[in-house]
């Protein structure tokens, strides 16, 4: 394994998590499993999560304190709320020898990046992470390296890390089956605040218009899968975007007011009843989100995807996906869609390469699947 270019044999001698939630637990998992760090020890000031954490196999040990977890650590991974980081980061530098890695896996970077320039000694290499994966199962027990696969982890290095060591890391956590970008905090921030953090909030708006009605009975009887979907993002942890917004409040109030002056337009065109600005403004919609796949253009390789329809019976998922590999077609990526209606199938497949899309096409239409490219 890539691992081996590195003497000891492993990306980093011992990794301190200080943090065992949803993240921190799945990366102490990915990385215990694919024996990437010699040893991973573990501090979390919720004892019970750390217990969880122990017997999970998220840690090699638990620590009792925060000298104890980061004494001797080539590799520190702070895996707190937003607004917790800089704080523990200021209590731990004290305590790390020089050379160390401190990296974080907050959703705002800026903030953090801004602090780290003002008081990171030269002798320390901090590099800002956002591992842009979650589960609507808060905490460790949501914890699962399978949310890495193929995930987006940005990377915000600071600005005297050295290249190599940016470059080992960044080869570690591609061994975790996700996909290091490197990108500018602000740059980070301000997309982010559109793409990420304004479909929360207004997933949590949505939710609660509805919950305001009084017809809850109904509402649960009728909730369609576009509902469902759009809302499931709203069962997130709200303290963890308590600290996301607030931290990037600038960028996200910008994205609010064009949220507001959109909603704005649409209701003035259904309050005059314009059926044509109505119809525009679907049809506008429908066409950037078109050009928007599974998995971006430009700055990581385009996903080739079909649409299948499978019935709902037990193992169809497996024996779709069984056949497939028995044909040497390997699937990168996997989504169920709730919401027929709108794609016309019941699975969204993404292949890495064109050919095997065109085999996977084929195969399926002659084992008698009802398909079609994307």
């Amino acid at each position: 394994m890539p691992a081996g270019s590195y003497k000891s044999g492993f990306f980093y001698n011992r990794a301190a998590l200080i943090g065992t939630g949803l993240i921190g637990g799945t990366i102490g998992i990915a990385l215990r499993e694919r024996r990437l760090v010699r040893q991973v020890v573990g501090y979390d000031q919720d004892s019970a999560s750390l217990e969880e954490a122990c017997r999970k196999g998220v840690v090699d040990r638990a620590a009792g304190s925060l000298a104890d977890a980061v004494g001797g650590a080539d590799l520190v991974i702070i895996a707190v709320p937003v607004l917790r980081t800089i704080e523990l980061i200021e209590q731990i530098m004290p305590l790390v020898a020089e050379g160390t890695v401190i990296t974080d896996v907050g959703s705002t970077k800026s903030k953090i990046m801004d602090k780290m320039k003002k008081f990171m000694p030269a002798s320390i290499n901090f590099i800002g992470g956002h591992p842009m994966t979650g589960s609507e199962v808060s905490g460790i027990g949501g914890a699962d390296p399978a949310l890495l696969e193929n995930a987006i982890y940005v990377l915000t290095p600071g600005p005297f890390c050295p290249d190599n060591v940016i470059q080992k890391l960044e080869e570690m956590l591609k061994e975790t089956g996700a996909q290091p970008l490197i990108l500018d905090p602000e740059v980070h921030d301000r997309v982010v605040a559109s793409v990420s953090h304004l479909p929360q909030v207004a997933s949590a708006a949505l939710v609660q218009s509805v919950a305001g009605t009084g017809d809850m009975d109904l509402v649960r009887t009728l909730a369609a899968g576009g509902f469902r979907d759009s809302t499931r993002i709203a069962l997130s942890d709200p303290v963890l975007w308590r600290d996301i917004c607030l931290s990037n409040r600038k960028y996200l109030l910008k994205t609010l007011s064009s949220f507001k002056d959109c909603l704005d337009h649409f209701y003035k065109f259904l309050y005059e009843g314009n059926d044509e600005a109505i119809e525009g403004f679907f049809r506008e919609a429908r066409d950037y989100r078109r050009n928007i796949p599974y998995r971006g253009r430009g700055i990581l390789p385009e996903l080739h995807e079909i649409i299948v329809l499978i019935r709902d019976t037990p193992g169809a998922i497996g024996h779709l996906a069984g056949m497939l590999g028995d044909a040497g077609i390997n699937i990168d990526a996997i989504e169920i869609l709730h919401v027929r209606e709108l794609a016309g199938g019941s699975l969204r497949l993404g292949f890495r390469r064109p050919d095997q899309q065109h085999q996977a096409l084929e195969l399926l239409y002659k084992k008698g699947y009802p398909v079609h490219e994307k």
